[in-house]
């Protein structure tokens, strides 16, 4: 894992496995906010995990320069 900072922003660069284990930590996340009654993840913390789980979804195709998600 390779994390860098700029100014107000975050590089983090994660090895296929790394990326695998936050995808796993960001659904435990979900299921454990879930699984309390009356409890659930503020939109903001709700948005940030998905936009992580979508983006760090293996690509399942190659068109041209571009790798698509499926």
């Amino acid at each position: 894992m390779r994390i860098t900072h700029t100014r107000h922003e975050h590089l983090v660069v994660l090895s296929d496995r790394e990326a695998s284990l936050v995808v796993d930590a960001c659904a435990l996340v979900v299921l454990a906010s879930q699984s309390v009654p009356n409890t659930t993840l503020p939109a903001e913390m709700a948005t940030v995990l998905a936009q992580l789980f979508d983006g760090l979804r293996a690509p399942c195709a190659v068109q041209g320069d571009r790798e698509q998600n499926c």
